[in-house]
């Protein structure tokens, strides 16, 4: 009957080892981000914003941050097992004085509510430009809830 009592003590401790990730959820609330790179020209011709959570997808989403340059740049690095990013593309503008940024995120369950701010201040200089901001957050899976604000 011990010998009995124990295994199932050892098997019980054994399934809570194995479903432990080793992740930590983050709380509802202000979610903290760090700005990886924020640019005028990129590549992409339409306003996006998305959640990159593979190294593939990072891949191509730096291509397009970058606008194609040759050589492209190193690509920053992403733990993935740890972080996402968040990419935010204005899409084409046809002068400067573009900016987007993202002013706040906040979570709420699932919920990524990601504050974008659209500078739409057309400049002096008649240049295409494609606005983007990269940042990191903690992991997980999320949806995203875009609200935006245009600066005029």
């Amino acid at each position: 009957m011990r010998k009995i009592t124990i295994c199932l003590v050892l098997s019980i401790l054994t399934i809570f080892a194995c479903s432990a990730t080793g992740r930590k959820t983050i709380p509802d609330g202000p979610v903290a981000y760090t700005v990886i790179l924020s640019g005028s020209h990129s590549s992409a011709d339409k306003y996006e914003v998305k959640l990159v959570t593979t190294k593939k997808d990072w891949e191509n989403t730096w291509q397009i941050a970058k606008g194609g340059e040759e050589p492209l740049p190193g690509i920053p690095s992403v733990d993935f097992s740890h972080q996402n990013v968040i990419a935010v593309f204005m899409g084409q503008r046809s002068s400067s004085g573009y900016k987007i940024e993202i002013s706040s995120i906040e979570k709420k369950g699932a919920v990524l509510r990601v504050h974008v701010k659209k500078y739409e201040t057309p400049g002096m200089l008649t240049v295409m430009t494609n606005p983007f901001t990269l940042v990191r957050v903690p992991r997980g899976k999320y949806e995203l809830e875009v609200i935006e604000e245009t600066v005029q």
